[in-house]
């Protein structure tokens, strides 16, 4: 990830919740297992974080993501954890405006065993794309690569705040 505030490995969650699914040894996943399968890991991540509720409709604890967010979000803080609060208070009103379009109707897939809602991979999504789009300089990766990701992520990719209204 080409800002560090959205590196998943900063999210600890995100293992326990991939063990909690018992996905099969050794087989390969096509996109619609891989999308279910990360959209179950964000839901039971949130909710194991206390994020957001146990049952829809789904409102985001900004409370409790500011706590976690002040054990594992780099320094300085100051300009990280306001950054971070702010993504997700955007892409809850995004998502509340335009989830709509982004909900995709996908098969059932054997080894999930109860349905999951897409409401964390789309707030998740949402800030990957804001934070590509505005990422703090100080947490910016300074690689070609990412200078590239991020022209692309700002220049054809719709911006999160324009769309807020």
């Amino acid at each position: 990830m080409c800002c560090e505030l959205t590196r998943p490995k900063l999210d600890k969650g995100n293992a326990d919740c991939k063990a909690s699914l018992n996905l099969p040894v050794g087989r390969k996943f096509n996109f619609a297992e891989l999308y279910t399968i990360n959209m179950c890991i964000e839901e039971c991540n949130y909710i194991s974080s206390g994020y957001i509720e146990v049952d829809p409709p789904y409102h985001l604890d900004l409370g409790n993501i500011r706590t976690n967010l002040e054990t594992f979000m780099p320094q300085p803080q100051l300009e990280s954890i306001p950054f971070m609060l702010e993504a997700y208070n955007k892409c809850e009103v995004f998502r509340s405006l335009h989830g709509g379009r982004y909900t995709f109707h996908l098969p059932d897939v054997d080894f999930i065993e109860e349905p999951c809602n897409p409401f964390a991979q789309q707030i998740t999504i949402c800030m990957r794309i804001l934070a590509m789009q505005k990422c703090p300089a100080a947490f910016q990766v300074a690689s070609e690569e990412c200078q590239t990701a991020r022209q692309y992520f700002i220049q054809c990719v719709g911006d999160i705040e324009s769309n807020l209204a």
